[in-house]
């Protein structure tokens, strides 16, 4: 096939995996399986991600590829780990004569593998990945899977930024609900003491403090305890922070 008429067939195949992923660990297994087909069959694809200084696989075709991958991490050495902290394309391409990242080749050879690629993509700062490619095939055209395999190491790239973004995103918001929680019980709490004592909220929100900072427990937690005192049951965030069933 024309290079160019692969690499768009190979585009159109990423774009319709991700079309058909339900989740992002579905569509970086999906790249995964893609890639150990598309690249040099026959093969065995891991995906390594490198966050905080710290490496794993998150998806695998195969468990030899994932058991070389783990050996890897656990020496700290190998073209994984070198590839997803230098964000250079690592190729091993005859694994009889490698010399390099000596308990890696040791294990990849004893699971029949021949050569081995790693193709890196950055994330974000402080985050990369790697697809991994074994080849039971010795160099397995290596050279010619180059620009194919970092096509799939930038999708995966995306799908994990996406991953990443999404994840902040849901916590942001965890943050923002448990605060607005917080303040809607201050406020019930106000309430209550502003009928009891006849005063302003402002003055009844300076008793709610100084209640606070003698018992030295959380503005939150004495509000809490204020309304369960007087209604016999815990307190409830208002009508508009209930949650909604879908």
């Amino acid at each position: 096939m024309d290079a160019t008429l692969e690499r768009a067939d190979a585009i159109t195949e990423l774009q319709s995996l991700l079309l058909a992923a339900s989740n992002i660990d579905d569509l970086i297994q999906a790249v995964a399986d893609a890639a150990a087909a598309r690249l040099a069959p026959p093969a065995e694809t891991t995906v390594t991600l490198r966050r905080r200084g710290r490496l794993g696989v998150v998806a695998s075709s195969g468990d030899r590829a994932r058991h070389c991958d783990e050996v890897e991490y656990a020496a700290d050495d190998g073209p994984c780990v070198e590839a997803a902290e230098s964000l250079e394309l690592v190729l091993a391409a005859d694994l009889a004569t490698e010399t390099r990242w000596p308990a890696w080749t040791q294990a990849a050879r004893e699971a029949g593998f021949r050569s081995a690629a790693a193709f890196p993509a950055a994330v974000e700062p402080g985050v990369s990945v790697a697809v991994n490619l074994y080849s039971d095939d010795p160099e397995a055209s290596m050279e010619a899977s180059s620009e194919r395999g970092m096509m799939y190491a930038a999708e995966v790239a995306r799908a994990v930024q996406l991953s990443l973004r999404v994840a902040r995103e849901s916590e942001t918001s965890q943050d923002l609900r448990a605060a607005l929680v917080s303040r809607s019980v201050i406020d019930q709490a106000v309430g209550v003491i502003m009928g009891q004592n006849r005063c302003t909220s402002d003055e009844a929100f300076a008793m709610l403090r100084s209640a606070s900072q003698h018992r030295n427990v959380k503005l939150r937690d004495v509000a809490a305890s204020i309304i369960e005192n007087v209604t016999g049951e815990a307190p409830t965030p208002t009508r508009d922070f209930v949650e909604r069933s879908s």
